[in-house]
């Protein structure tokens, strides 16, 4: 692989302060940028940024960069939030990756497109500062990839410390779910429950799609979006250790939020106020939907300026509530399963259909034709146990620590 680099000179920048007495102030700011085109084919290419930072450290972050007129522009960004306005490219910081030691770097990348030609961007700047000077591009890679760069395999020493009864039947469940996506896909899918929940800074948005008939009072909606928020965390709490966060995971507490119901009849919401949006008669799936527009699934870029109420009301999973669905369903969409059986379970310790299909948003597999604990039972293994168990959890932690690089983590 040949690369593009892009180098500045570290620049000062001097400012003085007044406290007390006029007293001399000096920030360091400088940085170095190494731009790669890691592939390329007819109107495509995947590129990575190496940001290094020369000066004083960092707490919070703008890379700004410029494509020449060519139609270059930006599909699917990652480690950063990436805006677009012309040619002109704005990439912040993440809420785990804002803070940038000396000599530290923040690694980020994309995919793109273009008409006419794909020369290398200009104009690099960290949080105004200019990285200056370029080289000419090099001819990268022709293979066009299906999904973002994949994720290496976790570096040797990481926190890897199950019970040792576990280490067995753990490396067994990693190794048939390798060969289970043995076309590099379980490395390179982009939109995992993790990927969803890192986009958004820690936090997670739904959309309640109501296939029934029943009318919902407004007691009843906030019994819902309660009842989420305690079952999300049960997952989230797998992560923890005597209330830290497990081998550099960084979120002890993460907010569930309702943004948006999916209807047939408006008159079926017994409420008036506008604490959500409200989405009438838009059938997906013979099924009432939240706008696509808002929705993670359909926007993976994190793009959601089409959306009617922002990006604040963007939606990252589906609760999908069926009058007369037995069982349930689960992806990188959200969670299905019966309206009656989520509504009598509203104050139940553990809605274990839901944590179940919590947990294939979250990559975990299904076990119908093989047990790798047989006899013990657990909440992946369908109708096995009826709460998140120790198994469950290390498999849990075992996705986090496979996937954690791809998060800088």
């Amino acid at each position: 692989m040949k690369r593009l680099v892009v180098w500045s000179a570290a620049c000062l920048m001097a400012a003085f302060s007044v406290v007390a007495v006029l007293r001399p102030a000096y920030a360091a700011v400088g940085c170095r940028v190494t731009y790669a085109v890691t592939n390329q084919w007819s109107g495509g290419f995947g590129a990575s940024v190496t940001v290094a930072n020369l000066g004083d450290p960092l707490n919070g972050w703008t890379l700004r960069f410029g494509f020449s007129d060519t139609g270059q522009k930006v599909v699917q960004g990652w480690n950063g939030t990436f805006a677009q306005s012309g040619t002109a490219v704005t990439v912040t910081n993440a809420g785990w990756n804002a803070s940038v030691a000396s000599g530290g770097t923040i690694s980020l990348g994309f995919n793109g497109s273009f008409t006419a030609a794909n020369p290398v961007p200009t104009g690099f700047s960290v949080n105004g500062t200019a990285c200056t000077g370029s080289v000419p591009p090099t001819t990268p890679p022709t293979t066009p990839p299906t999904t973002p760069p994949t994720t290496t395999p976790p570096p040797t020493g990481d926190a890897w410390n199950p019970p040792s009864t576990l280490v067995q039947p753990l490396a067994a469940v990693w190794t048939h779910q390798e060969q289970t996506y043995s076309n590099g896909n379980l490395y390179g899918f982009r939109n995992y429950g993790w990927d969803q929940l890192f986009a958004a800074n820690g936090a997670i948005n739904y959309c309640v799609r109501w296939d029934s008939s029943a009318r919902v009072t407004a007691a009843q909606r906030d019994s819902i979006h309660a009842a989420l928020q305690r079952q999300y965390q049960k997952w989230m709490d797998q992560m923890l250790d005597n209330g830290q966060g497990w081998n550099n995971w960084p979120y002890k507490q993460v907010p569930v939020k309702v943004v948006g119901w999916a209807v047939r009849d408006r008159a079926q919401l017994e409420w008036t106020d506008s604490s959500v949006d409200i989405y009438v008669n838009n059938i997906n799936e013979n099924a009432p939907q939240c706008a696509p527009a808002c929705g993670r699934f359909f926007h993976q870029d994190n793009n959601y300026s089409g959306c009617p109420g922002g990006a604040g009301r963007h939606y990252d999973h589906s609760l999908w509530l069926t009058a007369g669905f037995g069982g349930g369903a689960g992806g990188d969409w959200g969670q299905r399963m019966g309206s009656e059986y989520f509504m009598s379970n509203l104050t139940a310790e553990n809605i274990h259909i839901f944590l179940h299909e919590l947990g294939h948003t979250y990559g975990l597999d299904d076990f119908y034709d093989w047990d790798p604990t047989p006899g013990r039972g657990f909440i992946m293994k369908a109708g096995s146990a009826t709460q998140i168990t120790d198994f469950d959890k290390w498999m849990f932690r075992d996705w986090w620590r496979h996937l954690k690089s791809r998060y800088g983590r």
